[in-house]
């Protein structure tokens, strides 16, 4: 039997394996995603699609495993599975205030070999719009969303290497609606595609090394119709003026990401760590109302550096994990044409008008406990309950910089978000089912905001794609992100 590693010699091989995936990242390798977000709004359960086994405990991500979703997040994980399977997630999420929400309907195939093994995913989504709805007809008031994904791996002597590749085609982003101040529609269309291929050493249950790189890209237009009303007051006549912007918005991810965890002890303790490391380039940033500078690219460096805890004993399971998430961002406005500054300074075109730097410290505390109950004589029935919490908290400062006049401007932002889960679940040989519920508290806490749905600095502003958002905001936010909440059923039918 192998002995377990000292605490010091397992911080040595997790900072050593730091330092290889900082390594990895450098030279361009790819990861799981770490976006910027520079704005309090709740949007993560509309991609939130991969059935879980535990989707009660909330999210539990380094030491202690998911035989369902893991295989969608790292591909080379599909070997663990054994057997063949159909799991289904349907769930419905909503965002207070009339931001957004709808219903989506994922399935997943798993199929497990001895050597080979493989996984399907789709999902249909129907969200419905936020903002203005008044005056658009009923069936522009929902859209559907079509989700698509597969992995493939392989056994190899004592490792697993395994390949992924999803598409979405998306009609609609939960909060985009509320992105353009005075807009009365907005017709979102665009792709979301992303490439993953993993690497899995396992020495024994509980004790594993992985090594992941991902290649994500995002590519949305939004079709934003204004309508403005003037009074003359001389005529006493209104006049009735629309126009219409086409704004993209275009974000590719490189990253790479790797996570090691291993047995402590004799009493179902494991301890882990992980290193993620990203680079974001963002070739468009749409033309958002909260800072009106158009023609925005931008590179962004993000890492996730955590440690994490679990202990499976018996029919028990408890898990903690700590991440901290430094991000740094660069984002410019460049010139279409030359221009004079009020000095009399010649700006060429293409040179940068506007330079906006960002710095992130971003923290994400997570920790679920579990248990299941015997319900037969032969307790291969059981009843289990599974609760979770986790605490993400946001904050960067801004420093901007006008090269026309000449001045710079600094602002920091910070709030928190709350997630609260509950789950129960029941398990035979023949059928998994299981129901979570999940509430997401935003910076005003779990009670309602008074303002049914405005979000607003000196604009009325939300976050948009699933790359993240980075736009620089032009005044201190002043703003309520709402309470999102989910209601996910799971099943999962072993086939044989």
């Amino acid at each position: 039997m192998q002995r377990p590693l000292s605490p010091f010699k397992l911080a040595v091989r997790i900072a050593l394996l730091a330092v290889l995936t900082l390594f990895l990242g450098a030279i361009g390798a790819s990861a799981q995603l770490v976006t910027p977000k520079t704005v309090p709004v709740l949007q993560d359960e509309q991609f939130n699609i991969v059935p879980s086994s535990r989707p009660g405990l909330g999210s539990a991500f380094i030491a202690l495993e998911d035989t369902i979703a893991d295989p969608f997040m790292n591909p080379a994980k599909m070997t663990r599975v054994r057997g063949v399977s159909v799991a289904a997630a349907p769930f419905m999420h909503d965002i207070s205030g009339a931001r957004g929400g709808g219903s989506t309907l994922p399935v997943a195939l798993l199929m497990g070999g001895q050597d080979w093994s493989g996984a399907v995913l789709a999902a249909y989504q129907n969200l419905d719009r936020a903002g203005p709805t008044f005056n658009r007809p009923t069936s522009e008031r929902t859209s559907s969303n079509q989700y698509v994904g597969g992995t493939i791996a392989r056994r190899v002597g004592g490792i697993s290497v395994g390949a992924g590749a999803s598409h979405a085609k998306l009609r609609a982003i939960d909060g985009v609606d509320l992105l353009y101040a005075g807009s009365d529609r907005i017709d979102q269309r665009g792709d979301v595609s992303e490439y993953r291929l993993g690497m899995l050493k396992e020495w024994a249950p509980g004790h594993s090394f992985e090594l992941l790189g991902v290649h994500n890209r995002t590519d949305m237009t939004h079709d934003v119709h204004f309508t403005r009303w003037v009074w003359n007051p001389v005529s006493k006549t209104t006049t009735v003026i629309q126009r219409e912007e086409r704004n993209l918005d275009q974000t590719n991810i490189w990253g790479v990401h790797t996570k090691y965890y291993r047995p402590v002890g004799v009493d179902g303790w494991r301890v882990g760590g992980l290193v993620t490391a990203n680079r974001l380039s963002h070739p468009k940033i749409p033309n958002y109302v909260i800072q009106n500078i158009p023609r925005d690219p931008g590179t962004t460096y993000g890492y996730d550096l955590g440690v994490g805890a679990a202990r499976i004993a018996g029919r028990s399971s408890f898990y903690a994990d700590v991440v901290v998430q430094p991000i740094t961002s660069e984002t410019w406005a460049d010139l279409a044409r030359d221009t004079v500054t009020s000095t009399g300074t010649l700006i060429p075109a293409g040179a940068r008008t506007v330079e906006n730097d960002f710095n992130f410290h971003n923290s994400k505390a997570r920790i679920g406990a579990g248990h299941a109950f015997p319900v037969t004589a032969d307790t291969s029935n059981t009843v289990g309950f599974d609760v979770g919490l986790a605490v993400y908290t946001i904050g960067y400062g801004l420093r901007q910089t006008n090269n026309i006049t000449g001045t710079t401007r600094r602002q920091s932002e910070r709030w928190a978000e709350l997630t609260q889960s509950l789950g129960v679940r029941f398990k035979s040989r023949d059928i998994e089912l299981a129901y979570a519920f999940r509430r997401t508290c935003g910076n005003q806490g779990c009670g309602e905001d008074q303002n049914r749905g405005i979000i607003f600095t000196t604009d009325t502003f939300a976050m948009a794609a699933a790359g993240g958002i980075i736009a620089a905001p032009s005044a201190p936010l002043f703003l309520q992100s709402g309470t999102e909440t989910t209601h996910r059923f799971t099943v999962v039918v072993p086939l044989r």
